[in-house]
């Protein structure tokens, strides 16, 4: 054999060895969608929420139940009615870069958050907040100018790098990112995939699974057939596959309701700015057949923007019920006739595709005229949704486990880039929304939220059509794992395999 053919056969070994070797100690993820970005700032969908979280911690966790927890944070005291918080970070914190963490990474985020000179959808999240300042490189206090119910949710948000300075804003920071989480980016691949490798300072022993790829598989289908095939470990599906079809290595998991999926309507349009008009929709909707079309009955009547169960949600409420000749009865006291409209979706998630056209049907019943509009998620999510360029729009929204959803649905949250993109606007929400943020006590907090609870339901905010449970499929080596509302990745640190 000569020299150059063996210095050929010699590279094909290392790199199939090296292929293998990433590949053998991998947990492969499905998930639908890749992330716009990972940088806290501008997050604004469960899947950038979840990856995210693995990159960057914040002061606070919310465990399960809804409760603060430590995190960044080991400790804190909070003084003078809730105005003034102390909090003590833990020692020995470092960032991916082994740059030590401290006191003034966290008023950098805010002070960031906070900067007029770009636009984040998480602005506003800390409150009326008045004053941050270290006391020493573990030791931050902060005082607010009065009460701020929503504290321990906003010092959820991960923490970024002060010695980084400016940079962490530029695009090139996402594929890249210095955060403190259990896990930092490898290699991100356009389209494809992210490849993540265990953080070996994390605060807490590092994860025991030290690669994870995130394949990115929005088409349902294929990542079924990648999970019957054993190139993918962990996998949400929709209901309408059926498990059994599965080898019997992989385990079902189910965890509450953690979504619900809503027609919304651009409120800034006629008729659908009309509360009447919204409730003749909502009545010309068979939500419970649409249930077992969509969800093999998996799911349940959505009843407004909270999950069933949490201490904030109203019980008193009643869905809208099925009553199409009551919806043509209000559509023709309107004087709406031959109203043609839009609904816009995206078009790799069959659930919509197909409760989309149960929709177009029952409209069709009440004599509005629909077109279906499909585009591909990052058109739909950037140009469709971000430039509120739709009539109407089918989609899922993640639930908060917070009851703060001021972000969601107050007036001021209207702009491009903000989550209130069907431009809701309501006074008495508004009020709600801002009293319930300065609200300390556990039960006002509870009444104003069962209250704007209610609001929103009665006025058909969006139409709120039905909630499903998160289903996802994990291979059985996989060991601590638990479901959570909090999407596929939650406790990925935890886990074993």
């Amino acid at each position: 054999m000569s020299f150059k053919r063996f210095l050929f056969l010699l590279l094909v070994l290392l790199i199939f060895s090296c292929r293998s070797e990433t590949e053998e100690n991998a947990l492969f993820i499905a998930l639908d969608s890749e992330p716009a970005r990972v940088n806290p700032l501008f997050l604004t969908d469960l899947n950038s929420h979840m990856i995210s979280n693995l990159l960057f911690r914040g002061l606070i966790k919310i465990d399960e139940k809804g409760n603060p927890k430590p995190e960044l944070a080991q400790s804190w005291e909070i003084r003078n009615n809730g105005k003034e918080i102390t909090f003590y970070l833990r020692k020995n914190l470092y960032w991916h870069d082994g740059m030590k963490f401290s006191a003034r990474d966290v008023i950098f985020t805010y002070k960031l958050l906070n900067s007029p000179d770009f636009a984040s959808p998480r602005k506003g999240i800390f409150g009326p907040l008045k004053e941050i300042k270290a006391l020493d490189s573990n030791t931050l206090v902060v005082r607010y100018s009065e009460p701020y119910g929503s504290v321990f949710e906003a010092f959820t948000i991960g923490i970024l790098p002060e010695h980084l300075g400016l940079k962490v804003l530029e695009s090139d920071f996402d594929l890249k990112p210095i955060g403190t989480g259990p896990y930092k980016i490898k290699e991100w691949k356009k389209g494809e995939y992210i490849l993540l490798d265990v953080f070996e300072k994390f605060y807490e022993a590092p994860p025991k699974i030290k690669k994870v790829i995130l394949k990115f598989i929005p088409d349902q289908t294929t990542k079924y057939l990648e999970l019957k095939s054993g190139k993918i470990h962990v996998a949400e599906l929709p209901s309408y596959f059926k498990a059994e079809e599965l080898p019997g290595k992989y385990k079902k998991y189910k965890a509450e309701s953690f979504r619900y999926v809503c027609l919304g309507f651009n409120l800034n349009k006629k008729p659908f700015n009309e509360e009447k008009f919204r409730i003749a929709i909502a009545h010309s909707i068979n939500k419970e057949e649409l249930i077992n079309i969509v969800t093999s009955s998996e799911g349940s009547v959505s009843t407004g923007p909270y999950p069933k169960g949490v201490w904030y949600f109203n019980q008193n409420l009643k869905p809208f019920p099925y009553n199409p000749e009551l919806a043509k009865k209000i559509l023709k006291e309107m004087g709406l006739k031959n109203l043609k409209f839009s609904i816009y979706l995206n078009s790799e998630n069959k659930e919509a595709n197909k409760a989309v056209q149960f929709i177009k049907e029952s409209l069709k019943n009440i004599g509005l005229d629909v077109e279906i509009r499909l585009f591909d998620w990052q058109t739909f999510r950037h140009r469709i949704i971000e430039e509120r360029n739709f009539d109407s729009v089918l989609l899922s929204r993640a639930y908060l486990w917070d009851p703060d959803i001021y972000d969601l649905w107050h007036s001021s949250k209207t702009g491009k880039g903000q989550w209130n993109f069907f431009s809701f606007r309501d006074k008495e929400a508004d009020r709600l929304l801002e009293l319930g943020r300065k609200t300390i006590n556990f039960e006002e907090r509870k009444r104003i939220y069962q209250q704007i609870h209610k609001l929103l339901y009665e006025k058909q905010a969006c139409v709120f059509l039905y909630e499903t449970p998160l289903i996802f499929y994990a291979d059985k080596r996989i060991k601590q794992i638990k479901p959570s509302p909090y999407g596929l990745l939650y406790g990925i640190e935890k886990w074993e395999y």
